[in-house]
């Protein structure tokens, strides 16, 4: 066995014979296929494409937030007749045209009127014409903010969204407010798939090792029937690393997989 996975499998026994703790991080990001359904990777094979299930038909909006140079997931939106709504307050101008995005020089917060340059994701959703709408997409890598505006983040506007995509980043910095943003994400949206984004490395978090900055895609329940996963982490042909000059994060995501440990 993996000396690594050896280590991890050690850890969590210890974890949870210490007591049952259903806010442990394993726990609250637990993976599950979705029957009937295959993942698509949406945008190129490395740093910037995110993981859907082939089944978007019904979106038509997708909300991106932290563009900086790289569009190639919103540019493969546009050819599934989707609308992007792109939002970044670092960057003076999206790298490329497209009739399909809709560009503006705006952060993400979690409360209304912190500065000028920052707004909600309801007030933007309101400024588009979009409170209505359902079934839309959400994309957002922006650099440890994605915490507070979760936590803050009301469940009607979680539900708009069929997919959340998110990279979480600094897990081990979070530990007041982790379990909070998860449990949240967990009533609405169900976990299908995890990646380490491997230019970060792995952190200790409470006992056992985790990725320091995590990508997760959520879907919506209610509309799908999910299984107990049998994917290997990170998944072939679906999975790249975000850093090339780093060798990729291979077995943590996969402590899920054992038995009588976590219960689904």
């Amino acid at each position: 066995m993996n000396l690594v996975l050896s280590q991890e499998i050690e850890a969590i026994f210890s974890y949870t014979n210490n007591s049952k703790n259903e806010s442990c991080i394993y726990q609250l990001i637990k993976p599950m296929d979705v029957k009937g359904k295959q993942k698509v990777r949406i945008g190129k094979k490395g740093d910037g494409g995110y993981i859907l299930l082939n089944d978007f038909n019904n979106s038509r909006i997708a909300y991106s937030f932290g563009i900086n140079n790289e569009i190639s997931f919103e540019e493969d939106l546009t050819t599934k007749d989707i609308e992007v709504f792109m939002y970044d307050h670092t960057i003076n101008q999206i790298p490329k045209f497209n009739p399909k995005f809709h560009w503006k020089k705006i952060g993400l917060t979690g409360k209304k009127g912190i500065n000028k340059d920052m707004k909600t994701l309801k007030e933007l959703i309101k400024e588009n014409g979009h409170i209505h709408k359902k079934n839309m997409i959400l994309k957002m890598d922006i650099e440890e903010s994605e915490w507070e505006v979760f936590l803050y983040m009301n469940f009607d506007i979680l539900r708009k969204f069929e997919y959340i995509l998110v990279e979480f980043h600094f897990l081990n910095k979070y530990k007041s407010i982790y379990s909070k943003v998860f449990k949240k994400l967990n009533k609405t949206h169900q976990i299908f798939h995890l990646h380490c984004n491997n230019c970060g490395g792995i952190v200790n978090f409470d006992g056992y090792n985790i990725c320091y900055s995590l990508e997760i895609s959520f879907v919506i329940k209610g509309k799908n029937t999910f299984i107990k996963s049998s994917e290997n982490y990170p998944v072939k042909d679906i999975d790249y690393t975000n850093c090339n000059s780093k060798p990729e994060i291979n077995n943590i995501l996969n402590m899920y997989q054992l038995d009588n440990i976590f219960s689904i």
